[in-house]
This record gives structure tokens, C-alpha cells and sequence, in this order.
């Protein structure tokens, strides 16, 4: 909220204000002459009052009531600017893999979960008008936060996702995606896509993966994969015995993958390294732009009778002032 004038070039009735006030000023300085002729101040004698003194001065409040006046015509107010944002953008759920696959150590120096929390996180931020909700998955699907604008909880959440957050290992794929699609099914928005990350193949679960891609290409979700992590790479698998682990190798189902994104209309995207990964997200950034309607509202709240009103009471003060207090007498 800030102060402007509606009407500013009633502002320009000051240049002859200035120069009323000068001239007067000028006159009053220059041009006073003695009413009447004496040799010596002597002759008259000088009898000081409140009412002699201030009297000189009278000539202010019409200048003051002048000058209250100019304001008011100029409609002063404070004016307040309003921004609305409807998006016509992109509703996205994100499907991310957290078994205990993703512990392969194949992006040096991170694994794999790190990293692909690290992008989605840079992801996130890249989409600031877009509602994002989250699942994870490993031998089950869990919402971790459904569709929000809230970025920063989405965030706080995803910082706190790891191996534990799923107690049941395995790789769930087509629940996890059966899950994202169901909550996009009542989403208003223009389009709705699934961000899947997975490093493994569909080995757990109820659903198959193409059965949940068919349900989510009739409902007109566009899911795209990434496959995350090379193949063949040994995992530090616990065995439970003392801490100690095992190096076992799994592999992902790219053809699955490959299916579900062309179900869709999706693509499916390999990222066998941290800067291909990084690439990868940023491409499907670009491909799903969302639209945003910026409206401006401005609105103005008169403030003139403030002035106006203390231009009329001074101005009503000298008159008072003149016929009550500083009257002539001819």
C-alpha cells in the first residue's frame, strides 16, 4: 500500500501558488509604505498586543487553505496493487524407487537415492506453479504427500525419505504407479504426468506396470521413466548377520519402462550417471511447461476529503478570525 494522487495534474496549480506567495512576500519586504506621515516613532506611541502581533501573520491560514485545496483537487489515496495467479499448468506426482537397490554406489560418491533426491528436490524447484505430490516405493507404495503447492513441505519430506521409510523390500513398480495415477484421477488441472525414478524391475505387488500404465493412459497421464543407475552394478546387500552385507547384482527392466512411458505418451530415459540424470529431469522440465494467467488488480482508496475538509476549516478560521477577533474599525 503506498500514497499517489488520482488526478496529479491538479499538482500543476502550484507553480501559481509559488508565485501568489512570492509576490506577497515581495510586497510586504519592497513595497510597504507608512499610512500616515510622522517625524518620530515618539509622536505614536506603541501599545504591544497578542492580537497586534499576530495579525501580521493572518495572511498564512489563506495561503494554507489555498494550498489544501490544490491537494485535495489532486485526489490524493492510497493505492494498492493486487497479483492473482491461476495456473493453468500441470498436476505431478512423483513415483521414486527407495529399495535397498538403490544403494549402489555407482554415482560416485553418492548412491543412487542421494542423488536422485538431490534432482528431484532441483526439480521441484523448477516448478513453482505446478502442484506435486510424492510416493515412495519399494515391496509397497506409500503417499508420502499428496498434490500441494507447498513446495517447501514436499522438500522437508523428500530430505527425510530413505531405505527405512518402506519396511518391505522389493520393487513394487505398478502399485507405486497405480497409486500416482489415482491421485491424479479427480485433478482439474490441464495436464497430469507421473515422474517414475526406479533403478530395478516390477518384482512385488498386485499390479502389474503396464496394467497401471493403461489405467493411467485412459485417464490421459502421461508417465515418464527414468531408470536410474547402470547395469549389472554389485549392491552392499545386508544379510543380517553383524552388520555385514553382500555385493548382489540386480538389474532393471528397461523394456518395462520403455512400455509404460509409450502406453502413455511419456518417454522413458536412461541415467547411467549423476550429470545424466540431471540432464534427464531438466529435459522432461522443458517438455512439460506450464501456463500461468498473471492478473493485475490495482485499487484506490480516496484520501481528498482529508484535505478538503482542513482546507474549508481554515479557511472558515480566517474569516472567523477577521470579523471576530482582528476586526477594523473604519
Amino acid at each position: 500500500m503506498y500514497w499517489e494522487f488520482k488526478d496529479p495534474l491538479f499538482l500543476l496549480l502550484l507553480v501559481p501558488w509559488v508565485v501568489a506567495l512570492f509576490w506577497f512576500l515581495w510586497r510586504r519586504l519592497y513595497r510597504r509604505e507608512a499610512a500616515v506621515a510622522v517625524s518620530s516613532e515618539a509622536v505614536v506611541p506603541r501599545r504591544r498586543s497578542f492580537r497586534a502581533d499576530t495579525y501580521r501573520y493572518l495572511w498564512i491560514l489563506r495561503f494554507a487553505s489555498a494550498l489544501l485545496l490544490i491537494i485535495a483537487l489532486a485526489r490524493p489515496g492510497r493505492g494498492v496493487d493486487y497479483t492473482s495467479l491461476k495456473n493453468l499448468g500441470i498436476d505431478i506426482m512423483i513415483a521414486m524407487d527407495v529399495s535397498l537397490s538403490m544403494l549402489a554406489e555407482d554415482f560416485q560418491p553418492k548412491n543412487r537415492i542421494t542423488v536422485a533426491k538431490q534432482v528431484i528436490a532441483d526439480f521441484i524447484k523448477r516448478r513453482p506453479t505446478d502442484r506435486i505430490g510424492l510416493v515412495v516405493f519399494a515391496g509397497e507404495a506409500y503417499l508420502q504427500c499428496p498434490l500441494t503447492l507447498e513446495h517447501g513441505m514436499i522438500a522437508d519430506i523428500l530430505e527425510d525419505v530413505s531405505f527405512e521409510t518402506v519396511h518391505v523390500d522389493g520393487t513394487a513398480i505398478g502399485d507405486a504407479l497405480a497409486m500416482a495415477v489415482a491421485r491424479l484421477a479427480e485433478s482439474k488441472a490441464k495436464n497430469r504426468i507421473v515422474l517414475l525414478v526406479t533403478d530395478g524391475m516390477n518384482n512385488r505387488g498386485s499390479i502389474d506396470p503396464e496394467t497401471a500404465a493403461k489405467v493411467a493412459a485412459d485417464l490421459g497421464v502421461k508417465v515418464y521413466t527414468v531408470g536410474i543407475g547402470k547395469k549389472g552394478v554389485p549392491v552392499p546387500y545386508p544379510t543380517g548377520f553383524m552388520g555385514m552385507t553382500r555385493p548382489v547384482v540386480m538389474d532393471m527392466d528397461e523394456d518395462s519402462l520403455r512400455e509404460i512411458a509409450r502406453i502413455t505418451g511419456g518417454r522413458f530415459y536412461p541415467a547411467t550417471s549423476s550429470g545424466v540424470l540431471w540432464e534427464n529431469i531438466r529435459d522432461i522440465d522443458r517438455l512439460e511447461k506450464s501456463e500461468v494467467e498473471v492478473k493485475r488488480y490495482h485499487e484506490f482508496y480516496d484520501r481528498f476529503q482529508w484535505p478538503l475538509y482542513a482546507a474549508i476549516a481554515v479557511f472558515l478560521l480566517e474569516i472567523l478570525l477577521r470579523s471576530a477577533v482582528y476586526r477594523k474599525v473604519s
